[in-house]
This record gives C-alpha cells, sequence and structure tokens, in this order.
C-alpha cells in the first residue's frame, strides 16, 4: 500500500522509446516514474516501489521468457495470442497479494477491439488506454487511478486502526499477532507480549469527562509509541487497554520495556484539565516460550492473566506469567477465573443498578453501624467534611460526590477488624497497628466490584497517603496521591480529633485546626488544611453546621461504649 507524498506510477512496456516518452509525459506531470522492460521486471519493480498505479504494455509483456507469435486461427478470430495472457497473468498474480490487491492497473494496447478490451477488464484491469497515447488523456486517466488508489489506501488505513489514538485496532492486532507467532516459530526468535489497562479510568471520565478521558487516551498512546522499538506494534485492545507486540524480545526486555512504561506515564502525561490527578496503568507480560502457548489466543489469555495479578496486586503495579506459577498451582489459577468471572457479573450488574446506587450505599454504611456504631457516625461526619472541602477547593458536582461516597465507606473495612482492637482503650502494639494498617485495603477490597465506584476506589486506596511521602499503601508524596485521598485524610483527621476516644478525650476546634496546620506538609496537604481553617473561620453558619455535628457525636458517645 502506497502512501508516499509524491506520486508512484509503474510503466511497464517493452519498447525503450515508447516507455521513456510515456516517462516524461508523467514526470512533467509531476509524477514519479519507475520502468520496467518486461513483465519479470515489472513485478520486482511493484514489490519494491509500490506504485499506486501500474501502466502495462497489454501487447508484449510475456511474464515468462517464453515467446510466441499468435496462430493464424487466433489472428482471424480476434483473440488474445500468448503475450496478451501473459500481461494478464502479470495483473492477476499482482491482485492475488493481499498488500498489491488495490494497485490501479491501466492497460496500454495498440487495438481497439471490442474483445481485447474485455478481457483486460475481466481479468483484473481498471481501465484500458488504446495507443497512439494521447499526452492529456494519458495524465488524466493516471490522475483517476490516483484519485482512488488515495480513496482506497485511506479506507484501508480507517479499516485497521483505531480513530481516536491512531494505533492499530483490535482487529488488526490480532492479525498482526497471528503473523508474528507465526515467524516467531518459524525462525526460532523470541516474541513477547504486553497487555496494559489504565488504572481507574472510570474515575477520569467521572470526574473530568470524557472529552479530557479522550485526551487521555491519545496522551498515553503518545507515550507507548514513544516508548517502544520501530518493529514494535502498539495497539488499543480495548476502552483503556492497550497491547504492545514486541518481535524479538525475550520476557527480561519485555519487562524493561513495561518498567519504562509505568515510570513515563505518571510524569508524561499531564494534561491542564487533570490538576493533580496522577495516570497510571498495571501492566502484563507473556512470552511465546511459554510451554502453554499453542496460538496466538494463548498468547493474549496468558498476558491477560498476568494483568489480572498486576491490577489484584494493587494497580501501577507489573506481573508476567511467571508471577501467574508462584501465585498460586492449578487450583489457584481456577480460582483466580473464577473470581473474576463474578467480578464481570458484579460489574454489570452495578452499571445496570444505578438506581439503586444511594440505597446501596446507605446499606453498606448499616452494616458497617451494627458492627461498630462509633465509626458509622465517623463515616457520616466525615463525608460531611469532605464533601463541603472538596466544593470549597472547586471540585466539580460529579467529584464531589465521589469524595462524599468515599468518605462514606472509607472505613467499612472495619468489619473485618476485632472488637478488642477497635476498641482497645490503650496503645495497640505493633501487630496491632499493623492490622488497623488493613482497613483501607479490606474497604477497597469490599467496593471493588462495585465498578460504579471506581473513582471511590481510588480514594479510598491511598486515603493514609501522607504529603510527605511516608504513608501507606504505596508511599505517594505531594500531588501524586489522589486529590480526593489528600481531602480524606484532613477530614478524617478532624472529625477523629474532636471526637471522644476510648484511647483520649476529644480536642476544640481551634486545638485541632492547630495541630491540622502543624502537620501541614508532613501528614496533611497544606493547600487543604488552609481551606478547612478558612471555612471555620471565615463562614460563621458552616462552621456552625460543623460545630453541631461535633456536638452530637460527643452527646451520643457520652457514655462508655461496652465491648462484649
Amino acid at each position: 500500500m502506497a502512501h508516499a507524498a509524491t506520486k508512484s506510477i509503474g510503466v511497464i512496456m517493452g519498447r525503450e522509446r515508447e516507455r521513456d516518452a510515456v516517462c516524461a509525459i508523467l514526470v512533467q506531470a509531476g509524477m514519479t516514474c519507475h520502468a520496467a522492460p518486461d513483465a519479470d521486471a515489472g513485478l520486482a519493480l511493484i514489490e519494491q516501489h509500490r506504485p499506486q498505479v501500474v501502466l502495462c504494455d497489454w501487447s508484449r509483456q510475456p511474464l515468462s521468457r517464453e515467446r510466441r507469435s499468435p496462430t493464424r486461427t487466433e489472428r482471424a478470430n480476434d483473440t488474445a495470442p500468448a503475450h496478451e495472457i501473459d500481461a494478464l497473468a502479470l495483473c492477476q498474480q499482482v491482485r492475488n497479494n493481499a498488500e498489491r490487491a488495490t494497485t490501479y492497473f491501466v492497460a496500454l494496447a495498440s487495438r481497439r477491439g471490442r474483445q481485447a478490451r474485455t478481457m483486460a477488464l475481466e481479468g483484473g484491469v481498471d481501465d484500458y488506454l488504446a495507443k497512439p497515447i494521447d499526452p492529456r488523456e494519458l495524465v488524466a486517466r493516471v490522475r483517476v487511478g490516483l484519485r482512488l488508489a488515495d480513496m482506497q489506501d485511506r479506507l484501508f488505513t480507517a479499516s485497521i486502526t483505531d480513530g481516536l489514538t491512531g494505533l492499530c485496532n483490535h482487529d488488526h492486532f490480532n492479525r498482526l499477532l497471528e503473523g508474528e507467532l507465526s515467524r516467531s516459530r518459524r525462525y526460532g526468535q523470541p516474541l513477547s507480549l504486553l497487555l496494559l489497562d489504565l488504572d481507574y479510568f472510570k474515575a477520569v471520565n467521572d470526574s473530568f469527562g470524557h472529552l479530557v478521558g479522550n485526551q487521555v487516551l491519545e496522551a498515553v498512546a503518545k507515550v507507548l509509541v514513544g516508548s517502544v522499538r520501530t518493529v514494535d506494534t502498539v495497539a488499543r485492545y480495548g476502552g483503556e487497554e492497550f497491547a504492545i507486540i514486541a518481535p524479538q524480545s525475550p520476557m527480561s526486555e519485555a519487562l524493561v520495556l513495561a518498567r519504562r512504561i509505568l515510570t513515563a506515564l505518571p510524569r508524561q502525561v499531564r494534561l491542564p484539565a487533570l490538576r493533580e490527578h496522577r495516570i497510571t496503568a498495571s501492566v502484563g507480560v507473556a512470552g511465546a516460550d511459554d510451554l502453554r502457548v499453542k496460538n496466538a489466543a494463548d498468547l493474549v489469555d496468558l498476558a491477560d492473566k498476568a494483568l489480572y495479578i498486576a491490577k489484584h496486586r494493587g494497580r501501577d503495579q507489573l506481573a508476567s506469567v511467571s508471577d501467574v506459577h508462584f501465585e498460586g498451582d492449578v487450583a489457584g489459577l481456577i480460582q483466580i477465573e473464577d473470581v473474576d468471572a463474578l467480578r464481570k457479573r458484579v460489574a454489570v450488574m452495578s452499571v445496570q443498578a444505578k438506581e439503586a446506587y444511594v440505597q446501596s450505599i446507605s446499606s453498606l454504611v448499616q452494616a458497617m453501624e451494627e458492627k461498630d456504631p462509633y465509626t458509622a457516625r465517623h463515616s457520616l461526619n466525615v463525608s460531611y467534611y469532605a464533601e463541603q472541602l472538596a466544593f470549597e477547593f472547586g471540585c466539580n458536582e460529579a467529584f464531589v460526590q465521589s469524595v462524599r461516597n468515599a468518605a462514606l465507606l472509607h472505613d467499612i473495612g472495619k468489619v473485618g477488624i476485632p472488637d478488642r482492637i477497635l476498641m482497645k482503650p490503650s496503645r495497640l502494639t505493633g501487630i496491632e497497628q499493623s492490622v488497623i494498617d488493613q482497613v483501607p485495603y479490606i474497604s477497597t477490597r469490599i467496593v471493588e466490584p462495585l465498578r460504579i465506584l471506581e473513582t471511590e476506589i481510588q480514594i479510598i486506596r491511598h486515603q493514609r497517603e501522607y504529603y510527605d511521602g511516608s504513608g501507606i499503601p504505596s508511599g505517594l508524596a505531594g500531588e501524586q496521591i489522589p486529590l480526593g485521598s489528600r481531602i480524606l485524610l484532613v477530614a478524617d483527621a478532624f472529625d477523629a480529633m474532636t471526637s471522644d476516644r476510648v484511647y483520649r478525650p476529644q480536642c476544640s476546634v481551634d486545638d485541632a485546626l492547630d495541630e491540622l496546620t502543624r502537620l501541614s506538609g508532613r501528614q496533611f496537604d497544606p493547600q487543604i488544611v488552609a481551606i478547612l481553617r478558612q471555612i471555620i473561620t471565615a463562614e460563621p453558619a458552616v462552621a456552625g453546621e460543623w460545630q453541631r455535628r461535633i456536638n452530637e457525636t460527643r452527646e451520643a458517645f457520652a457514655a462508655p461504649v461496652e465491648v462484649s
């Protein structure tokens, strides 16, 4: 398929003088000509230069070296002599090549007989030009062929290309992978496949809109193309999923490429509309040398299993097929597949049940209240405080709602923590603190099947990341921490400080603000703390509502909590 900026024409004519004359006319018209004296050389010309239009002398081009004159019967019946059939074979051989099938053929012949024209056109020729050749007609017909060739090129490109990112699409990727796998087996060369899925991409669409989401996909595509070699193929495999075919790359090199991509994405995908939101991905890597790979589908399946493990580890992670082995035996693999299938069913159900969204959250909070009434009240307070902070920060309505929901659910993981630890009146031991540190992870695992909560899940997962990078689980720092998580941390700490706990009494609002300010830049985002202080000191109505919630919480839990 020709994509050159100049118009490339192939001229296959036996007589040198005629060939030179035709080329001179086309060159004068601004086209590039490649000439050949016979069909054998013409085939090599077409393979090497890939002309968009081929002019073929229909009366003098034998495909083989055998030449003969027409018989008396052939001359009497005006049927095609052997050399015309040879030229026809040239056209048909080019047509049988999928990559050259769109080449526009123009037959040049001295005879104007209807039967000869019909035979040429039925044999695959696109146009028929009689000698002697009129220069203007020649140029006009060639330009028609160029226009049609350009149109076919564009249609073919559109059929194999993702319209948004410009990468090859899913169907073309599957065809390319099959070809690369066959080539790998034929020559004994390594082949690796990377599957990449953007983490919490639904949160981007929900928080910033689908237009920004599309811009993110385009930016990610550019990062991927800039990270690979020219022999590699990058494809958009699904909505927010990408694939990379890496020929002649063993697993070791593919893992280096995957790590390079994971490092590059949050650094290079920095759109103004995203504010502090980081774009990360999970990557699964598989190699064709794995004994379980019998075909291209097996290779994709193994890479997909590795991708699942990477996402299971907490996102922004890398996994390979070797990790599948270490994660467990065959029974373990079956269990992972069953869990994944069930999670997908839950995801479909959650999308279909948007009307019951608020009720679902309320029921989860009620379930938490049965386990720990204080935690339920705490979650309601934190959701209110976080909502106000997000609104004052300038977040859009959808993101404010996500922050509120995340705050409601951020401590739901406490249902898995023993009462003796939750209600312990003295300092926790190291092991007990480690158990408490698992609450964000447990909360995430509980709500993760609800795909509609993807933004909230990201906020909950990173709710204990500290501004100086000393928090958990990922050690993110500053603006690397999701904005919702930074807001939630401040709101959570404020409610904890202004509420009575079994292990310490409450402090005043002023003291809580002073403590938050003291820890700004270390544990808390200074900007969020400043917004909190502004709300409390500059907005009496809002401050009054906050104080009312503090008083109600103190009154509700004034009596000691008995632990059975």
